[in-house]
């Protein structure tokens, strides 16, 4: 079910106007806890007993309950990480506090909220997401971090990538769920930033695509060294011009790849995680060793593509990418397996940087 929930929208649209103008007017105050009256579930992963499905959802009535409340799972979540551990202050967050970048931001988690079935238009505002660029149509380009908290120097510099494909819809969710445990229990033993939504054209589309708003698919646009040998050739000759797979007429030349480069080189970072679906597996590009598996995903190499991040990151920049693929691009992983994946992955930092 992949709608966009325009009824909905229209029918509250003067409501949502009013919802947008007190968001950015407790955000410039500094009272953004007037738009969290959700804080109390929404940072939750509970137990499902039916397969929670990221497509639009339709808001309906609840009822009210008198049942006790869903077993929380996700604190146990960073129980590594929240060993006495060294930290960091060292950060350089450009916060964009400006109305038109609040703007921005409270529009994209709206568009976000009406999409997707596990990411609510509160669950994103939560985040308060930075507001970076903008993408072709104007969809903002904003990431979140999570920086030192000390004087002492954390492990290393994690980038965690995702929806770099837009109908891969639980590689958005899954990120939206980790930066919610961190903003809980967030000790500094690494230096974070999330990118949940490097796609937003091609996600928040009527039918959502793979492809950027250009055409382009931006996990071939990547500047590789081997872009202009290879990029096109590949294309033609292996995917029959699958427009899909299409790289874009040079190296570098969608927004959203620029920007990502920019991200890549004012961060700095030790190790990239980028999200995907839904191959169910593990890949590895980089020095010095890969992770044997996430969770119940293992290891399985998918090869090396031009143009790809794991191709300019992982070979060309020698930074470490790990590709997740999950098991559905529609289907949430359940609870324990979202922890599960994170407790491997944050064991697996400790001994790459650690």
């Amino acid at each position: 079910m992949r709608g966009n929930g325009e009824f909905f929208m229209k029918e509250t649209v003067s409501v949502k106007n009013l919802g947008q103008m007190l968001v950015i007017i407790c955000m410039l105050s500094g009272l953004f806890a007037c738009v969290t009256s959700e804080s109390d579930t929404q940072e939750m992963v509970v137990p499902v007993t039916s397969p929670v499905v990221d497509a639009v959802v339709t808001p309906a009535p609840v009822a009210p309950s008198s049942a006790a409340p869903a077993v929380v799972v996700l604190e146990e979540v960073l129980q590594l990480e929240v060993i006495a551990e060294p930290i960091d202050t060292e950060s350089n967050i450009a916060l964009d506090t400006t109305l038109a970048g609040m703007t921005a931001v409270t529009a994209l988690c709206e568009k976000l909220g009406a999409k997707l079935g596990s990411v609510s238009t509160q669950d994103c505002l939560h985040q308060q997401l930075i507001h970076s660029s903008v993408s072709y149509t104007g969809n903002s380009l904003a990431y979140r971090e999570f920086p030192a908290l000390t004087d002492y120097a954390p492990l290393g510099r994690v980038l965690v990538i995702g929806g770099i494909h837009g109908d891969e819809f639980s590689s958005v969710s899954i990120v939206f769920k980790w930066m919610g445990a961190l903003q809980e229990h967030h000790t500094g033993l690494f230096h974070w930033r999330f990118v949940p939504v490097a796609n937003p054209d091609g996600l928040l589309q009527n039918v959502s695509q793979r492809q950027n708003s250009r055409g382009v698919d931006l996990n071939r646009n990547f500047p590789t060294a081997n872009w202009g040998a290879d990029a096109h050739r590949y294309w033609v000759e292996r995917t029959g011009r699958n427009p899909r797979r299409d790289p874009g007429e040079k190296p570098g030349s969608e927004l959203e790849i620029q920007w990502l480069l920019e991200q890549i080189s004012s961060f700095r970072p030790d190790v990239i995680i980028s999200m995907h679906a839904p191959y169910d597996l593990v890949d590895y590009d980089g020095p010095p060793s890969a992770p044997s598996n996430f969770g119940s995903l293992h290891l399985r190499r998918l090869g090396v593509f031009p143009g790809s991040l794991g191709n300019y990151a992982g070979l060309d920049m020698k930074i470490p990418v790990v590709t997740v693929e999950l098991e559905s691009a529609g289907i949430m992983p359940s609870p324990a397996e979202i922890n599960n994946m994170w407790v491997d992955l944050v064991q697996w930092l400790k001994g790459q940087l650690g």
